[in-house]
């Protein structure tokens, strides 16, 4: 049985967003990481204790009232160590007809756990795969790495196969009420730097 007010360890999350995926999304970072990729983007992901608990019925409530968006993208640090806690929240997303985007450093063949598994069943697209420095490429919209793939579960986004190269990576850059400037999207880690280094000598 499936426990409805679990705790999910998060990074992040933002009401809406336009680079991590198609449309207006929310967007949640899990907090933790087991896979730990070599060159990893977001480090500070990895370690589950320095992210901040939260009931999935608060974030259900702020996903559930947000008339903006289109659907839910889940990131992290690594969204399938925390399966058991991240299903309940996505069967009641799935709801309220909101669709599901999750990216994992696992191979989807490796997910065999029954919360895994029950995850995938709700996705509409799930990208798997670890960022793998060596195969760096952002010709594919939010996608590292040559070696990760696409999965389109549903017919939801097909459309996006005869997508064209992502000549230029989006990215957003928001600044919150404490003055602490956060960025998100696909970057190569130089101009991603480089773009750090120019806000913090604003």
């Amino acid at each position: 049985m499936v426990e409805k007010n679990s705790i999910l360890y998060i990074h992040d999350f933002i009401p809406v967003t336009e680079v991590e995926g198609p449309g207006k999304r929310a967007c949640i970072w899990v907090q933790g990481c087991s896979i730990r990729c070599k060159a990893c983007m977001v480090p500070h992901t990895w370690e589950r204790k320095e992210g901040r608990p939260v009931f999935i019925d608060d974030l259900f409530d702020q996903l559930s009232s947000n008339q903006e968006i289109e659907g839910l993208t889940i990131l992290g640090g690594e969204p399938m160590d925390q399966a058991d806690a991240l299903l309940p929240l996505l069967i009641k997303v799935k709801e309220i007809h909101l669709s599901i985007i999750v990216f994992t450093g696992y191979y989807l063949e490796r997910l065999t756990d029954n919360s895994q598994k029950q995850i995938i069943e709700l996705c509409d697209l799930l990208i798997d795969g670890p960022y793998v420095k060596t195969l760096t490429d952002f010709s594919r919209p939010w996608i590292g790495s040559k070696n990760q793939r696409i999965h389109f579960l549903t017919d939801k986004y097909l459309y996006l196969k005869d997508q064209q190269p992502n000549v230029n990576p989006p990215v957003e850059v928001r600044i919150a009420a404490n003055g602490k400037i956060k960025i998100n999207g696909m970057l190569p880690d130089t101009l991603l730097e480089t773009l750090q280094r120019e806000f913090e000598g604003i």
